[in-house]
């Protein structure tokens, strides 16, 4: 089965050792939103271990922007390299092909 862009998100939390992690989540709070999206409670992050975490980006902001947030907030704590594998395995080319793969089914 092919992994989802939620999967990958998950991939890029549990990567992180706690310290980065704890920066991570740090960070999310403190970075700017689209307007639309309304942030997800202090406390709900801070207490949030990688998969508890994921569950709450895809759920409050939908799996689009949920990656689309997690990139900029790896990028932002210097996690650049797992910010580029993010990208490579998201971005909108291999989301694209995905769902041409999925159609196909």
């Amino acid at each position: 089965m092919a992994k989802t862009p939620s999967d990958h998100l998950l991939y890029s939390l549990e990567e992180l050792v706690p310290y980065d992690f704890d920066k991570f989540k740090f960070k999310l709070q403190n970075t700017s939103l689209e307007k639309e999206h309304s942030r997800i409670p202090r406390g709900q992050i801070q207490t949030a271990k990688p998969v508890k975490l994921a569950t709450l980006l895809v759920n409050h902001y939908g799996e689009e922007y949920a990656v689309r947030l997690t990139l900029q907030v790896l990028r932002a704590i210097n996690q650049n390299l797992l910010a580029e594998e993010l990208h490579r395995v998201t971005g909108p080319e291999r989301l694209l092909t995905n769902h041409i793969n999925r159609l196909g089914r």
